[in-house]
């Protein structure tokens, strides 16, 4: 079948009109989009910050819809169930990591804007293993951020297993660390953001955050050294590093979600410094943590703050996350 979408041609560019082929397969769903979000991760694409990015590259690694079509194998899904679609679409379901449900190290996996088109479009076509039915309670635009943003901070706050009662600190509070906020808070946590936005600082605590500190005041920054037991970055701008290393707890983690362009560097002796501090990096989550991430959002309404978008307006949402103009989240309202 014909699908229509959105697609830049080459790096950087415009997104413009465009149409695939594309036959509902054995394992298959067809899906009619309904919400599409734009991230950050999707410039990156765009603009093949990461070199891998195929073109024409149809963004869109967050997607909801309902599904029009199964195929001959599909077994647990149905026509008219409303679902959602994330970054990876396809794994071997044979190696070391998907045989131990972490499909998402799988080395042949596909992923959105590398290996397939996404869901800027009228219709997306996804092998249904990467699927997820959508809870009720969850079937509105401003949770489609879950579908990737969501799950790659949940999948790094899993990953470390936060305590009730530690002291976390999330640094850079856009379209991650403002989930990351509420999950830290919902777990029990005692959260402080980082952000050099002062105007976020209100929004931040109603959101969860107990503390605010002004993340380009070194003096502020160095105030809060040996407070924490994990850090997690969101921030794709560079920091200062060595201060936030410092601000771990002995034993304290700082786990790097959001990817600065610049090369990190800080002195390998603060590892030790009296404290043996880790670094973690992070990825998306399995399909397991994405159902126990939708569960998690629909008991204690974890959401994001959305502006949201009509279709044609596509080109001028990439302008304002050119322009950091959009404080959190940006979806794209395609029916």
């Amino acid at each position: 079948m014909r699908i229509n979408a959105w697609a830049a041609r080459k790096p950087g560019a415009e997104l413009e009109r465009f149409s695939y082929e594309k036959e509902v397969g054995r394992l298959d769903v067809l899906i009619a989009t309904k919400y599409c979000s734009l991230t950050r991760g999707d410039l990156g694409f765009i603009d093949n910050f990461w070199g891998d990015s195929k073109y024409p590259l149809v963004p869109g690694c967050e997607t909801f819809g309902v599904i029009e079509k199964t195929g001959i194998m599909v077994e647990d899904l149905r026509v008219g169930d409303y679902v959602g679609v994330g970054y990876q679409v396809f794994s071997c379901f044979q190696c070391e990591y998907c045989k131990i449900g972490k499909e998402q190290f799988c080395q042949k996996q596909k992923v959105i804007g590398v290996n397939e088109y996404g869901g800027l479009a009228n219709h997306i076509i996804v092998d249904s293993h990467f699927v997820f039915k959508i809870p009720p309670k969850l079937r509105k635009l401003d949770y489609v951020p879950l579908l990737c943003s969501g799950l790659t901070v949940f999948s790094a706050i899993k990953k470390v297993n936060p305590k009730v009662g530690m002291k976390v600190g999330v640094v850079g509070v856009g379209n991650l660390g403002h989930l990351a906020v509420q999950m830290l808070d919902k777990m029990g946590c005692q959260v402080t953001a980082f952000s050099h936005s002062k105007e976020k600082e209100a929004t931040l605590k109603k959101l969860g955050a107990r503390y605010f500190v002004n993340s380009i005041d070194k003096e502020e920054l160095e105030r809060e050294a040996r407070k924490y037991d994990l850090i997690f970055s969101t921030s794709t701008a560079p920091l200062d590093w060595p201060v936030y290393l410092k601000a771990l707890k002995p034993q304290g983690n700082l786990c790097i979600i959001g990817l600065p362009a610049e090369e990190i560097s800080f002195p390998a002796v603060l590892l030790a410094d009296y404290a043996q501090r880790g670094i973690l990096g992070s990825y998306i989550g399995s399909r397991a943590e994405m159902r126990e991430l939708l569960d998690f959002a629909a008991r204690h309404n974890i959401k994001a703050i959305v502006q949201a978008f009509p279709g044609e307006e596509t080109n001028n949402v990439v302008s304002k996350m050119r322009n950091q103009e959009i404080p959190f989240s940006a979806v794209i309202k395609l029916k």
